[in-house]
């Protein structure tokens, strides 16, 4: 059997760019989906929650849809001027 490969991404309380919602949160917790005691419908074992920086509506991704924001920005071509 396989091992799941380690998260690497976010840790709670720090900013994340959701690739699926294409939006930024801060990410509240990582749970497993064993923990949950609700339908989940995710592909993954890991389950993120997150939210709103300044508020609103929460929202739940799989896991491996987070990256760091930074790495999610368009970095400029350097042949453009």
């Amino acid at each position: 059997m396989n091992e799941p490969t380690p998260y690497n991404g976010p840790q709670p309380g720090e900013e994340a760019y959701d690739a699926a919602a294409e939006r930024t949160g801060i990410l509240q917790a990582i749970c497993d989906v064993d923990e949950l005691a609700f339908d989940h419908r995710m592909p993954g074992p890991l389950v993120a929650f997150l939210r709103r920086q300044r508020g609103g509506q929460e929202w739940m991704t799989d896991s491996r849809n987070l990256q760091f924001p930074e790495a999610a920005r368009p970095h400029p071509n350097p042949g453009d001027t």
